[in-house]
């Protein structure tokens, strides 16, 4: 099931994640839930990071949830968080969408940058 598969995805993610030093230091005071929403099932994942680090991930069927927002197809979503998609390549060519408030969206490019740096 592709939902079983992207949950192992997404905790490998905050795995990599929470393990980067240099992200855990810049991020230490940012404090976000992030829904992670797929279009073509409609479902997705609730990340909460709490002071920089991811400390839960939950199934969710609410799509109004979250205080960011990143939204497309379930394929395209695990091929990125796997690492073998850009992010910014990705909103750039308008495969996913993000929403939420710009401070929050310049943290997540900083991640970008951080993680996928290509």
């Amino acid at each position: 099931m592709a939902c079983d598969e992207f949950e192992r995805v997404l905790h490998a993610f905050s795995e990599r994640y929470n393990s980067n030093e240099k992200l855990q230091k810049m991020l230490r005071k940012w404090s976000v839930d992030l829904l992670v929403w797929c279009k073509d099932t409609g479902n997705g994942f609730l990340i909460n990071v709490n002071n920089g680090r991811v400390v839960s991930i939950m199934r969710t069927e609410d799509s109004t949830t979250g205080r960011v927002k990143v939204v497309g197809e379930s394929a395209i979503l695990i091929e990125m968080f796997k690492g073998l998609k850009n992010p910014s390549h990705l909103y750039l060519d308008g495969i996913i969408e993000v929403y939420g408030p710009e401070r929050d969206q310049i943290i997540l490019d900083a991640i970008v940058e951080e993680l996928w740096g290509r």
